[in-house]
């Protein structure tokens, strides 16, 4: 293979291989669902980072683990990694978790915010929004 195409195919390679993160409050398997239809059809990955973010540990939604693992068998093609963080969610922890797994925050996305959601999509820093 000649050099130019060794570096295209590295490009590509380092493309395919970038993890999307997806913010999840965790209690609808619909709305997991939607994310993994998105990332499949809109994305250039086959890793997606679902992370919910916690008071504490013992408030992740009971469901999330199984309905993660049901998605994962019906996605083979997409590495699913789940994260819990006990924390607040906000532009300060978007902009920390980009810079600690070296994701864009281009690259991370949410579901529809609720009625009493603290902040603006804009306020996020370049969040995507899922539907």
């Amino acid at each position: 293979m000649t050099s130019t195409a060794q570096s295209i195919r590295t490009k590509i390679d380092e493309i395919n291989s970038q993890q999307v993160v997806f913010f999840t409050r965790g209690d609808n398997v619909a709305n997991l669902n939607n994310a993994m239809l998105y990332v499949k059809q809109n994305e250039h990955t086959n890793r997606i980072k679902v992370v919910t973010v916690v008071q504490n540990k013992d408030k992740v939604p009971k469901k999330l683990k199984n309905d993660l693992k049901f998605l994962n068998e019906a996605y083979p093609s997409i590495e699913i990694e789940f994260v819990v963080i006990t924390g607040t969610f906000g532009p300060e922890l978007i902009q920390e978790l980009s810079v600690k797994w070296n994701i864009p925050v281009n690259l991370m996305f949410i579901g529809s915010p609720r009625a009493h959601f603290l902040y603006g999509l804009g306020d996020l820093g370049g969040v995507r929004l899922i539907i």
